[in-house]
């Protein structure tokens, strides 16, 4: 064998050696740092039912209804107590679907955004 192959050889190894460093074991290529069971999403089922009294409130209509009158979007505007409960059921829904399922914020990160706007005043 000539050099030129000896290097085209001693590059593949280098390269295969490369690609599985970070394999968890032989060829796999899987990396080690993200294991099968994290990549698994693990739904909890309180979230599963807040989604779905969240979808059941929105698809009622009365919510799209009172955005409108929010808005300004129609002459006459008449709302019942039903639809302001309704309202508050989807407001107490969304605050506990964000603070049960939401991202997680680190403190780290939560104390620096609660810093920024007072350093702006």
């Amino acid at each position: 064998m000539t050099t030129v192959s000896f290097a085209k050889v001693g590059l593949v190894v280098v390269a295969t050696a490369l690609v599985c460093g970070c394999a968890n074991s032989g060829f796999d290529l899987s990396t080690a740092s993200i294991s099968p069971q994290q990549t698994v999403a693990k739904t909890d089922p309180v979230c599963t039912s807040l989604a779905s009294q969240i979808n059941s409130l929105k698809a009622d209509g009365t919510i799209d209804k009172l955005e409108q009158a929010a808005e300004g979007k129609t002459s006459k505007v008449s709302i019942k107590r039903t639809a302001l409960q309704k309202q508050a059921e989807l407001n107490k829904a969304y605050a506990q679907f964000q603070t049960r399922c939401g991202p997680v914020v680190p403190n780290q990160v939560a104390s620096q955004q609660t810093k920024a706007p007072a350093a702006a005043n």
